[in-house]
């Protein structure tokens, strides 16, 4: 922390003794001390030479994630995770800035790295303590202050040798560029490295997004294993990625997403996502609850001390063009601005469709480079697009006839449909002691949409994967539905670092609350006599049925969502081999339905306690065994039950191996099993159809994520999963043992990227990937089924100095394939052909 003078001075003297000795004594000058002055000590030692177990002790392997900042600040943020002691002048540093420092390495890698280009160089003192000198080659004695005068001094961090720490015996590779991460906070809200979580979670971090030059945010999900990302041609109003069979959530910096709306494909204001798999109902449970499958957790690009920016364009097929900027601008030391911002217009192979969407997102943090950091943040994003119903499996993956894959099943009248969020949040952390930690959030967003749609009507009802008059005719129904949100979140967390005889403890005491008002309508035109606006026949499809809003559209449906809760978490480190989690929630889940059309009032009101638990053994320094359960609770919105309500239940046991040899080759290998029950499934002796909480499913599979980077240049990400999702009674109405729609029995991504080392090539970097997935049914009655598919796509850039391009393209072979689509829980939608996009920016 720097030392304040407010109308005193102080002096610091040293002695030097003829042996390595410190002497000290300070002179205070003047009498008045404002409240916010602080007066700090520090240590200078001269003469003397590490030990050589000295010298190994500075060698120790620690993982660093520093951005770029001032020099000051970032040494500040080095002495905390290298554990040492560390003096300098702060008046020194004035206005220098430092690189990132991202990776696994020892204290003196990286404060070389920091201090590269500065004009100093370190000394240590002691194992535990290293100070600041210029560098003989910058040293101008006429600008040194006196040799025993310092007007501000810096001492931060505190390290005591730990025994039996790992030593680097490998060349480090270029962290920058790495596709792996050793650390991360989502998964317990506190910075823990990966290898010592008792659960699956990855991060994907910028390179790799920048490497394969991601158009849209879904199609990264499929670098981790079990995920199906949605189909980015749904409307943005539901959050349809599944994870291990389940539906997920996607949160951004922490703060439930919900419907997910506005332009969440953008990857523009992406630092690097998240992918927690399982119950994660101890941190994660607002909206309607912890959801089942995981969550996917955004980390928003935040303020820098440097300034810096970036402006591109992106083109491709079907008129795909794209505008972005990044621009990171201090106005001082305390004060950090960053605006981020997006726009896209791209048409598809599919009739008539265009989408158009932009985000921007500004960011400010306010920070006294010490102890406290405020940043608030804001998103401001827009979606319009035709709605796309998807196509009948009748006609595409079944039946006697062909539907064109590239058919718009609709009118040409039918509007935009249109999906809008905004949202504003703020962060505060305040280290309060050299122990204890607090961290406070607090979120309003506001979000709607509008659905307009002139939907096919079949055999199978809205499903309409069957005809429903003939061999291929469909009746039509004029369709509508809006739906406007508002969210208030609240969370917070105090966690404090302690030792215990031979343990080192982490414990993290938190609460959140969470309320979202929701409010809208569904109305249909099913025609006077129940078959609608008029039919179609899709072996010769004419939709000369024009699209009419089918009702007043007013508000009817009323939701109230209210969640919270309070937690603890301890993580404990034993003997340093053995990593223990335990955690205890105490939740309520509240939901309060009200129809005003039909007079249906209910409410859910569930208070439970959920537990987590977990270990890591440690077998040796390169693998890991971890075992964890879960549970988690989520209410049921948008159900119509029969008698009074019940959240849905889930709980979540998993192990496997997490290793890491020579931070070369990483991965994780999982197996795990999921249980859900309770789930709404309708009432078959009811005559209103209603619902009850009665279902019951479960998830099983086997996952496996690797990483590879055997020289410097080279990567190459690999999975798999084997996901067995299914119904284990029939009260859904299906089978018992029917599989969940949508979801591959297996699925695979394999990804290489070259960045060549030689001279002549410098610049240039190559990847090439493929995706493949087996068949899966469309709807849980497993009467239809998809058939498996591959993709491979392609990307090859040049960066030199601040100019970099990159073309790449997606879908290289033109395969052509249909996926399940889930619109109405049925249909397809074919294979995006192939395309290819070019990209330009310039950086300063």
């Amino acid at each position: 922390m720097k030392a304040r003078i407010n109308d005193f001075r102080y002096q610091l003297a040293v002695g030097v003794w003829h042996r390595p000795a410190v002497y000290l004594c300070y002179v205070l000058k003047g009498n008045r001390v404002g409240v916010d002055t602080w007066v700090l000590i520090g240590l200078v030692a001269a003469g003397g030479q590490l030990s050589s177990s000295q010298a190994v002790a500075t060698e120790v392997v620690r993982h660093f994630n520093i951005g770029r900042q001032s020099l000051n600040n970032a040494l500040i943020q080095f002495a905390a995770q290298a554990e040492l002691e560390l003096i300098f002048s702060a008046d020194m540093l004035r206005e220098l800035a430092s690189p990132e420092l991202h990776g696994d390495m020892s204290a003196e890698q990286a404060l070389t790295h920091l201090l590269h280009g500065s004009g100093f160089t370190y000394r240590f003192i002691d194992t535990d303590t290293v100070t600041l000198e210029r560098s003989p080659a910058a040293t101008d004695l006429s600008r040194l202050p006196p040799p025993i005068t310092l007007d501000a001094m810096t001492v931060v961090g505190s390290k005591t040798a730990e025994a039996g720490a790992e030593i680097a015996t490998e060349p480090m590779l270029d962290e920058a560029r790495t596709y792996a991460v050793r650390h991360i906070a989502s998964a317990t809200g506190t910075d823990t490295p990966i290898k010592q979580i008792p659960q699956s979670v990855h991060a994907l971090n910028r390179p790799l997004l920048d490497d394969q030059q991601t158009i849209n945010l879904s199609e990264s999900l499929v670098n981790v294993s079990g995920i199906v990302a949605r189909n980015t041609l749904y409307s943005p109003v539901i959050e349809g990625t599944l994870i291990r069979g389940f539906r997920s959530e996607q949160l951004l910096d922490g703060f439930t997403q919900y419907y997910n709306p506005g332009d969440r494909e953008s990857t523009i204001n992406i630092d690097r996502i998240e992918v927690l798999k399982g119950s994660n109902a101890l941190l994660y449970s607002g909206g309607s609850g912890s959801p089942v499958g995981g969550v996917v957790n955004l980390l928003a690009k935040l303020p820098q001390a440097k300034a810096f920016g970036e402006a591109g364009f992106r083109i491709g097929s079907h008129s795909f063009y794209q505008p972005f900027f990044d621009v990171n601008q201090p106005l001082n030391a305390n004060i950090l601005l960053r605006m981020t911002g997006e726009y896209t217009n791209a048409r598809h192979d599919i009739d008539i469709i265009e989408t158009q969407r932009f985000n921007l997102n500004p960011a400010l943090t306010l920070t006294d480079n010490e102890q406290t950091r405020l940043t608030i943040q804001a998103k401001l994003s827009r979606w319009q697009q035709p709605e796309y119903q998807g196509l009948p499996a009748t006609g595409s993956i079944a039946g006697d006839f062909a539907t064109r894959p590239d058919l718009f099943p609709g009118p040409a009248n039918l509007p935009d449909s249109h999906s809008d969020a905004d949202a504003v949040w703020a962060t505060l952390d305040r280290q309060l002691t050299g122990s204890w930690r607090l961290s406070l959030k607090a979120r309003y967003a506001q979000a709607k949409f509008d659905e307009k749609i002139q939907t096919l009507f079949g055999s199978d009802g809205l499903v309409a994967d069957r005809p429903l008059l003939s061999a291929s005719r469909w009746a039509l129904v004029n369709a509508e539905l809006f739906q406007q949100q508002h969210e208030r979140s609240v969370l917070g967390n105090l966690q404090g670092k302690f030792k215990l005889g031979p343990s080192e403890n982490n414990l993290l005491l938190g609460a959140d609350y969470s309320s979202l008002q929701d409010a809208g309508f569904i109305e249909g035109d099913f025609g006077a006599l129940g078959f609608g606006v008029g039919t179609v026949d899709l072996r010769a499809p004419i939709f000369d049925a024009p699209y009419a809003v089918p009702g007043p559209g007013r508000e009817n449906q009323f939701i109230e969502n209210l969640t919270y809760g309070a937690y603890l978490q301890w993580q404990s480190t034993l003997y340093r081999r053995l990593h223990w989690l335990s955690g205890l929630r105490l939740g309520k889940v509240g939901i309060d339905f009200n129809n005003a059309q039909t007079g249906v009032n209910v409410t859910t009101d569930t208070l439970k306690w959920l537990p987590r638990l977990g270990g890591v053994i440690d077998l040796n320094d390169e693998v890991s065994w971890f075992i964890s359960y879960s549970e988690g609770m989520r209410g049921q919105p948008f159900v119509n039950f029969v008698d009074t309500p019940a959240p849905e239940l889930s709980n979540h046991l998993e192990t496997g191996l997490k290793f890491n040899f020579a931070n070369q080759f990483s991965g994780q290998l999982a197996l795990y099993q999921i249980e859900r029950s309770q789930v709404a499934v309708t009432d078959s002796s009811d005559f209103l159809r209603r619902s009850v909480a009665a279902g019951q499913q479960r998830s099983r599979g086997i996952e496996m994520d690797l990483l590879w980077q055997p020289v410097e240049g080279f990567s190459v990400l690999a999975n798999y999963a084997h996901t067995d999702a299914r119904f284990m009674d029939d009260k859904a109405g299906v089978a018992a043992g029917n599989r969940l729609a949508q979801v591959p029995e297996d699925a695979g991504r394999l990804w290489a990227h070259y960045r060549f080392q030689q001279d002549e090539l410098q610049g240039f970097s190559l990847g090439f990937g493929v995706y493949a997935r087996a068949g899966a049914y469309l709807s849980n009655n497993n009467r239809f089924k998809t058939a498996g598919y591959h993709s491979f796509d392609a990307a090859l850039a040049y960066e030199t100095g601040r100019f970099q391009w990159a073309a790449t393209v997606k879908n290289l072979s033109d395969e052509d394939y249909f996926q399940p689509y889930g619109y109405f829980e049925g249909r397809v939608a074919p294979a995006a052909g192939r395309a290819g996009f070019l990209s330009f920016s310039i950086k300063y």
